[in-house]
């Protein structure tokens, strides 16, 4: 096994320090059986190699005292430093051959993208999770452009609002790591998030969803009007059903050939409804499957590519208990 990386599928609980919350999430989705792309992880100890060979370790240790969380400029200026050490830095040789190798068994004629997604760990502590602070590329094409996705998921560690969350959770500042996972591309046709309790009136007998054409960054950035789904969660029953005049989804960059670009719906799709009820069986029964699962309510992150569903993320509904 590799020091640096290692495939999904292997991934287990005992790995969430140095591989993050999201990348032992997918792991132990996979083993449960639910249809999560392949791909692998890179650890955390191959961004502490990197900032070692690149001799960033004390370039930024003296940049850290220099954060004044009252003075917003301050810190964005900072933390821009600390990002840009990162982003022109060189991948050790041996670090670099490891995710090639990987990346060259993952990808084939027919298959040819990747997303490149952020998995968040703190050393020496239990916060596994960042929810939306660190970065997420879709459509990636050729190993270069991996790497370079994947020193810019290195360096979203230090975007301003990441330091402020860690300053908010007492957590230190050169304490974070970022373990980034590569997955083969979803198509995605229809794409959203479900939540299998209301995180409104935090009714536990609901699942609620929301989707979208194209690629979910849509919705989970609140760019998009959204179609909106409550199901009862026992019987699987539509209780509301609410569809929106979609205007923006998010797909790939047909011009460039590779990454993904924001555009307007198609006028004959803006107020089609994105989900059947097939597709919301079968949404319905994975979200109950994944919370059985983890013994807990779960917000997930899902694409549809050719009617299969495929499950990008799961984790534990924030503030349910609030």
């Amino acid at each position: 096994m590799s020091r640096f990386v290692q495939q999904i599928d292997l991934l287990d609980p005992d790995d969430v320090e140095k591989c993050g919350g999201k990348a032992t999430s997918l792991g132990i989705l996979t083993r449960l059986g639910v249809r999560v792309p392949p791909g692998f992880c890179i650890f955390d100890d191959a961004f502490l190699h990197l900032l070692e060979a690149n001799s960033l370790n004390n370039q930024i240790a003296a940049i850290i005292p220099k954060l004044d969380f009252d003075d917003y400029e301050n810190i964005d200026k900072n933390t821009g430093q600390i990002r840009s050490l990162i982003k022109e830095s060189i991948i050790p040789g041996d670090l670099e051959k490891d995710i090639g190798d990987q990346y060259a068994d993952l990808v084939d004629d027919v298959n040819r993208f990747v997303a490149v997604r952020s998995s968040v760990s703190v050393r020496n502590s239990d916060v596994s999770s960042f929810p939306g602070m660190m970065d997420t590329y879709h459509y990636i094409l050729g190993i270069e452009d991996v790497l370079l996705k994947v020193r810019k998921c290195w360096a979203s560690l230090w975007t301003t609002r990441a330091a402020f969350a860690r300053h908010q959770q007492n957590v230190e500042q050169n304490s974070g790591v970022i373990a980034p996972v590569v997955q083969l591309m979803v198509k995605s046709e229809i794409a959203g998030v479900l939540f299998t309790a209301n995180p409104i009136n935090k009714h536990t007998g609901d699942i609620v969803i929301e989707s979208n054409w194209g690629l979910g960054e849509s919705v989970v950035s609140g760019k998009s009007m959204n179609d909106f789904y409550i199901l009862d969660k026992d019987s699987l029953d539509i209780k509301q059903e609410q569809i929106s005049p979609k205007t923006v989804m998010v797909t790939m960059d047909e011009a460039k050939g590779s990454d993904r670009i924001e555009i307007p719906v198609p006028e004959e799709l803006a107020s089609v409804p994105t989900l059947s009820e097939n597709h919301l069986k079968a949404l319905g029964e994975a979200g109950k499957r994944i919370e059985d699962h983890f013994g807990f309510n779960v917000d997930v992150e899902w694409a549809f590519q050719e009617d299969t569903l495929y499950i990008l993320q799961a984790r534990k509904i924030r503030g349910l208990e609030e």
